[in-house]
């Protein structure tokens, strides 16, 4: 009788007991995922390309799928050399809009550079397609309108150059936009094709655009009843019936916004009516604050402190009439000015002004005090300003000995000033003219017959990014019967923050027999800066000024040469320099004074 042991099964392990293992599994590939995953991450794929260049490279890297999938990170080896071999077929899809329809990629390699991959091609791009016939046309009722004649005549397709696609599409598009710029929302393209035989290395280009009807405006509605119908007609450029031009659309909203009538204004266009071809518009606004009070203070060399109150009232009337007074104060000056202003023709371009004044004024050992009351007529004839003006000027004048006289005339005359600036307070590049004539004559009631020309350029430019180049002139001529009897604020002085730096202000000129300044019947002046930033809003600059009032137009001006350290701001540049005379012996002056470039 044999007997038979049975051994019991070892027990199996139960979901808590395989958990240690598992949680040391999941660690151990957590820390390898650690190590490793960086190293992976690393790996990218560089793509080099030789034989084109320009916008036909681009192109090259923008079909390629190495290149769009350069930065993926799950990229294995087989994937990478998929995309590899996919890229010669890509290189010469992506040459074709070039006209490159026989490229070659004449060699290639895929290498492994530490964790990268770089992928080299040497394109061979053969030669180019040509255009052998050109045809591009504008039919319908716009065919004769400026914009397409200038479009087509300026287009880059023409017989013998190379086939560029991006010319044929970009004329295309340039086309339509012309058209809906000027109402023809119906165009159409009848014939628009590139034919091209690449075997012949040639290719025909034909555009032909239809303009279809000109939309024109229809009922134009303005959501305003601060101004009267017939100034509003002169800042709208829109009127119903007139041939559609979006350039109208956005004029209208320019001049309402610039006419500072209104806070707000929103231009929009209604939906077409095919069946009148008529486009209506509305133009929503809202009006600025009638009132406008303005405060403004500074510090100079020149003037010390100063300070400024302005009120302005925007709209007197619903014709647009305004008016503003500011009162200035400082150590030299103290002036009170009031201005009315009639709008005449185009409101923007064109206007009247009622403007008197109460001054009273240190020029240097001359003083004078005078009350005028004038005329201005301002108008914009295209980059210049005109303005026509004549004053009744009751001035008294204090000599430095004591003397007093006073004298009561007209004075008419006329300026010219242009300002050209891509910003007008701190410019990188940019010009301003000046150019004015007054006088007056005995039968104007003056006391000594006179005639002053002052013109005035400066310019600014930039040679570098970091580098500003400032020139600025002045040159004032006197014509006189009897010079001690010429009121104070029509002669010329010279010296100070904005003059020749380096004297005093208005202390350079001609002088009495205490050496006291009594200004002069001629001005000279020019300035040479280089300005350098250095950090942010801070520049160095280097000057040379020359100048000064002269008594007669062969005296030897005066030079001086500095330095400043400048801070740029919203409201112009802050200049802290030191000028030095060089044709005298003085001391060096220190300046300090904000104002604009030009």
């Amino acid at each position: 009788m044999s007997a038979t042991t049975v051994f019991p099964a070892p027990p199996r392990p139960s979901a808590r007991a395989r958990a240690p293992h598992l949680r040391i599994v999941v660690v151990l590939l957590t820390s390898l995922w650690l190590v490793l995953g960086p190293i992976v991450a690393e790996a990218r794929i560089r793509v080099q390309l030789s034989g084109v260049d320009g916008e036909a490279a681009a192109n090259v890297r923008a079909w390629l799928d190495l290149v769009r999938f350069a930065e993926r990170e799950d990229l294995s080896e087989a994937a990478v050399r998929r995309l590899y071999d996919r890229a010669p077929r890509q290189i010469r899809e992506a040459l074709r809009p070039f006209g490159y329809y026989d490229a070659r990629v004449v060699s290639r390699s895929l290498t492994r550079d530490g964790g990268d991959w770089i992928a080299r091609f040497e394109i061979q791009p053969g030669e180019p397609v040509r255009l052998t016939s050109v045809r591009l046309q504008v039919v319908g009722e716009g065919r004769d309108h400026p914009s397409f004649m200038a479009l087509l005549a300026e287009a880059p397709l023409a017989e013998g150059r190379q086939l560029r696609h991006p010319d044929f599409d970009q004329l295309r598009a340039r086309l339509e936009r012309a058209a809906s710029t000027h109402g023809f929302f119906d165009r159409s393209f009848p014939e628009r094709r590139l034919e091209i035989d690449p075997a012949a290395l040639s290719a025909s280009a034909i555009l032909v655009m239809d303009t279809g009807p000109r939309y024109r405006f229809g009922e134009v509605v303005i959501d305003q009843d601060i101004l009267n119908q017939s100034l509003i007609d002169r800042l709208v450029f829109t009127r119903e019936g007139e041939p559609f031009d979006n350039e109208r659309l956005l004029r209208t909203q320019y001049a309402l916004t610039d006419s500072q009538y209104f806070a707000n204004v929103v231009v929009e266009t209604g939906e077409r009516d095919p069946a009148t071809r008529t486009v209506p518009v509305n133009v929503e606004t809202v009006p600025s604050r009638r009132q406008r009070i303005r405060l403004g203070v500074g510090y100079g060399t020149d003037t010390r402190a100063r300070g400024s109150i302005g009120w302005d009232w925007r709209r007197i009337n619903q014709r647009g009439h305004r008016a503003n007074m500011q009162l200035q104060v400082s150590q030299p000056i103290t002036e009170l000015s009031t201005q009315y202003i009639i709008p005449f023709g185009d409101p923007l371009r064109e206007r009247l002004s009622i403007r008197s004044t109460l001054a009273a004024e240190d020029l240097a050992d001359v003083s004078s005090q005078r009350a005028t009351l004038g005329v201005n007529h301002r108008r914009v004839l295209g980059n210049w300003q005109r303005n026509l003006f004549a004053d009744v000027v009751d001035e008294r004048t204090r000599l430095p000995d004591g003397a007093r006289f006073s004298d009561t005339s007209i004075v008419p005359g006329i300026g010219f000033e242009r300002l050209i600036a891509d910003d007008p307070l701190v410019p990188t590049r940019g010009h301003r003219l000046r150019a004015e004539v007054r006088g007056s004559h005995g039968l104007l009631a003056a006391r000594t017959d006179f005639l002053r020309i002052h013109l005035g350029a400066s310019r600014v430019t930039s040679p570098g990014d970091d580098w500003r180049l400032a020139l600025r002139g002045e040159l004032g001529l006197g014509i006189v019967d009897g010079f001690g009897e010429l009121p104070a604020s029509q002669r010329f002085f010279a010296g100070g923050d904005q003059s020749v730096r380096g004297y005093g202000f208005n202390k350079l000129g001609p002088t009495d027999e205490e050496g006291r300044s009594i200004g002069g019947r001629h001005l000279v002046f020019g300035s040479v800066e280089v300005q350098r930033r250095i950090s942010g809003p801070w520049h160095v600059a280097a000057f040379v000024d020359t100048g000064g009032a002269l008594a007669r137009l062969d005296d030897t001006p005066e030079v001086s040469a500095g330095l400043g350290v400048h801070f740029l701001t919203p409201i112009g540049r802050i200049r802290v320099e030191v000028a030095q005379p060089l044709t005298e012996s003085r001391s060096p002056r220190l300046h300090i004074s904000i104002r604009p470039d030009l």
